[in-house]
């Protein structure tokens, strides 16, 4: 039985790591959607997209990057 997958932050130094390593697996189905495919932000759509995937399984890798000035910026209340 193949497993289904979802790999989010699939970009990602750490999700791209582990998609590597499960593409090699033949009982595994890898299943990745971009931040402009799919919103996690979005419960609905998030919902939606588990809803129509049938996932077994979620890696949640996704997070918002940008270095010591962007954590330094958002620690301050700045969303960007």
């Amino acid at each position: 039985m193949t497993k289904r997958i979802f790999v989010a932050g699939h970009n990602g130094m750490v999700a791209s790591a582990i998609v590597r390593q499960l593409a090699g697996d033949d009982a595994t189905e890898l299943i990745t959607a971009s931040h402009g495919e799919l919103d996690l932000g979005n419960q609905a759509a998030v919902a939606d997209f588990f809803a129509a995937q049938s996932i077994d399984e979620v890696y949640l890798c996704a997070g918002k990057v940008g270095g010591i000035h962007a954590n330094t910026s958002r620690a301050n209340g700045d969303s960007r």
